[in-house]
């Protein structure tokens, strides 16, 4: 007999097939109302009662969707956006770190709203010891077969959010807390799966390491040293993977909603033993968009793209982007803009970003709602960071790591790092230079800041986001501790006063130069 997993994960909030850029453009190979279309006919295929649904977290942030049903500050808004996800149908989901993003209380009115079962074993109440959302772990009887399902998240999470939006919670490392769970769940199922927000700290075939190991990422050991786990449903990088390893299927469907993760089991009928296995990714782009999906968020789409609209100001210089890559490369007048409204808020003495969206497309000189929103996405915090100069070269080095340099002398980005530019940060108005031909940590040949060199022990006050502050992309030197101040508005609220009240600069400066 079959048993069937169907696997999501990553969502962001893109309910219709659509990424906002047009705003009657609905033809985007993804979203929540195509990847049902899909989960539907594999259901027809092999009966309902013979397939099971999970999701591995971040619904509730990344589209601009999601930004209007926050912004409206409408629980009738919200309880529609939960509605969406509603109608999959889940039979297990767990939460992820940009479930964090907009505060425990607009989690947990989310949370009153969705039907589906939450997992969440690492997350736990201070106070009791207990998950703090939903339950360690679910039993699911499927024809007889009994699935048991932990769920995990990223331990990582409290690095990321203001300490408010994880007050009086606990975060577990995955690992350790599934390995806890094992000798007590195993015993009573036949089918044992982690629904895991997180992804793969070493490749999973070679096991060679690709980060740092902080924890962000536990798949590969759960993979490697805990051999009972039948399944390993995963998330967070946003990467497409399926394979069968070590008598453990894993998938992770990518980002948006733009695969399906698909793992058949074949069951022995009598012995209730798993005979083979397989795993695969269900492309979505070829289905149509679900019309159940699409009745529960029509009306909220139509308020989102009026809100995008809304016009916030007008520009004397336009500061446009043609081509995401290049303007990383050669230096973009938005990027100098974003540049310069950090430095705006907080009179740092450098500032460092990157250019968040892969689709970003700058500003025009009319700068509306939808403008923000596509050019940054993430629901971030601005930080001062205090770094001194030898701290300060460590993590220009490291963005450096991203760049490769071919045959004929082009500077491009590695392959390797194609899915994570949003991690490649960019420095202003620091002066430097680097030669990509070096090996990495030592490609900085000139390193200035107003005409002076970088001094090792002088100490810098250096302007970023929450997220990068905090550790994410694995930067070296930065820590909790050397936060001086964290402004309490997030990123679309500065633009909003940025570009009204701001001296807006949008010039291009070329101060750096990579050769």
């Amino acid at each position: 007999m079959k048993l069937v997993i169907l696997h999501s994960s990553d969502i962001h909030g893109f309910i219709m097939p659509t990424d906002y850029q047009n705003q009657n453009d609905y033809s985007a190979p993804f979203g929540l109302s195509r990847l049902k279309s899909a989960i539907e006919e594999q259901k027809r295929k092999y009966g309902p009662e013979n397939v099971i649904v999970t999701d591995a977290g971040d619904s509730l942030q990344g589209s601009p969707l999601a930004a209007y049903v926050h912004e409206s500050k409408n629980n009738s808004a919200l309880k529609k956006f939960a509605e969406c996800y509603n109608q999959i149908n889940y039979d297990a989901r767990c939460l992820g770190n940009h479930d964090f993003n907009f505060g425990l209380d607009y989690l947990k009115q989310y949370l009153s709203y969705s039907k589906a079962p939450f997992v969440n074993s690492n997350i736990l109440a201070e106070k009791t010891g207990r998950p703090a959302f939903g339950q360690d772990y679910i039993i699911i009887n499927k024809n007889g077969i009994k699935v048991g399902i932990i769920g995990i998240a990223t331990q990582r999470i409290p690095f990321w959010e203001p300490a408010e939006h994880v007050a009086n919670l606990e975060f577990r490392s995955a690992f350790a807390q599934v390995k806890h769970l094992i000798p007590f769940l195993r015993p009573k199922v036949n089918v044992l799966a982690v629904l895991y927000h997180g992804g793969f700290e070493a490749d999973i075939e070679s096991g060679i390491n690709t980060e740092p190991a902080t924890g962000e990422n536990e798949g590969y050991r759960l993979l490697q040293e805990i051999p009972a786990i039948d399944l390993l449903l995963t998330g967070h990088q946003h990467r497409k993977l399926s394979a069968v390893i070590n008598k453990t299927a894993l998938v992770q469907p990518g980002y948006r909603g733009e695969a399906l993760g698909k793992i058949v089991l074949e069951i022995d009928k009598h012995s209730k033993k798993i005979k083979s296995m397989s795993a695969e990714l269900i492309d979505v782009s070829a289905y149509k968009p679900a019309a159940a999906i699409n009745s529960v968020s029509l009306a909220l789409d139509k308020k989102t793209q009026k809100w995008l609209d809304q016009p916030i100001a007008h520009l004397d210089n336009p500061a446009p982007v043609a081509n995401a890559n290049q303007a990383r490369i050669e230096g973009s007048s938005f990027i100098n803009l974003l540049q310069n409204m950090q430095l705006y808020f907080t009179h740092a003495d450098i500032s460092a970003t990157a250019l968040m969206s892969e689709t970003a497309k700058g500003f025009g000189k009319n700068v509306s709602m939808r403008d923000i929103l596509l050019n940054y996405p993430f629901a971030n915090q601005l930080c001062v960071v205090k770094v001194t100069g030898k701290e300060l070269r460590h993590i220009v080095e490291y963005s450096l790591k991203f760049l490769t340099k071919d045959s004929n002398g082009q500077v491009s980005f590695a392959p390797q790092y194609q899915s994570q530019l949003f991690n490649f940060d960019l420095f202003y108005p620091l002066v430097y230079e680097a030669d990509i031909k070096k090996p990495e940590g030592e490609r900085l040949t000139k390193l200035e800041l107003h005409g002076q060199a970088i001094l090792a022990p002088k100490t810098y006050r250096l302007a970023v986001n929450n997220y990068r502050a905090m550790g994410g992309g694995f930067y070296p030197e930065y820590s909790i501790n050397k936060i001086e101040k964290i402004w309490d508005k997030d990123y679309i609220e500065m633009f909003q006063e940025y570009l009204t009240k701001g001296q807006i600069k949008s010039e291009v400066t070329h101060n750096y130069h990579f050769k």
